[in-house]
């Protein structure tokens, strides 16, 4: 009878020990999935400002699709500063709406492979101090805060390069031809008379 209570009670502390250990990975399985997708990586957009003069400016964002898995489509979204315009944009389509600037692939970057990244640039123009874009938004998501992403080629010209005029050669001085010495003329000397014979 005291060998079955025994061996009850082993099998009871088995169970509890072996259902500790099924919660805990249970408990950790789950942990690790919301670190997993907490972590998880996705599209992310960067921006920079190209270059800037008076009254305007060219700024890219360069989006990138860092999920691991192509991605089908895109949208960006950003506001301008007040009193600031979108004077044209490039490698794709836009719609303003107050400040709100919201842009859609063209017909041909909309697919982003795993990995690979699409630069969207345009020129901004407007009165006194310009500011950079604020809420900047990729695909509903905010973007990358990373500002230290190398910005890619936007595939807009650049201006062609001025061309400095090299000197023209400086022909040799021409030596002065050597001038040569006249000759003195011969005198001529009278012949002297021969005496005739006696």
């Amino acid at each position: 009878m005291g060998s079955t209570v025994g061996h009850r009670r082993r099998t009871s502390r088995t169970a509890k020990v072996t259902g500790a250990l099924v919660t805990a990975a249970v408990i950790g399985g789950v942990a690790f999935a919301f670190t997993g997708t907490a972590q998880a990586s996705s599209v992310g957009a960067v921006y920079t400002k190209s270059s800037s003069w008076s009254g305007g400016y060219t700024g890219q964002y360069v989006i990138t699709n860092s999920t691991g898995t192509a991605q089908s489509d895109w949208t960006l979204q950003f506001d301008l500063p007040a009193g600031t315009k979108i004077d044209s944009l490039w490698n794709g389509t836009h719609t303003v709406s107050g400040r709100r600037v919201t842009v859609k692939p063209a017909s041909w970057n909309g697919r982003l492979a795993a990995g690979a990244s699409v630069t969207v640039g345009f020129v901004a123009s407007g009165t006194g101090t310009l500011g950079n874009p604020t809420g900047c938004l990729i695909n509903g998501v905010k973007c990358s805060v990373d500002q230290g992403a190398t910005a890619q080629p936007s595939g807009r010209p650049t201006a062609r390069p001025t061309v400095t005029a090299s000197p023209a050669p400086t022909a040799p001085a021409t030596s002065a031809a050597p001038t040569g010495t006249k000759s003195p003329s011969p005198t001529a000397t009278a012949p002297t008379p021969t005496p005739a014979p006696g």
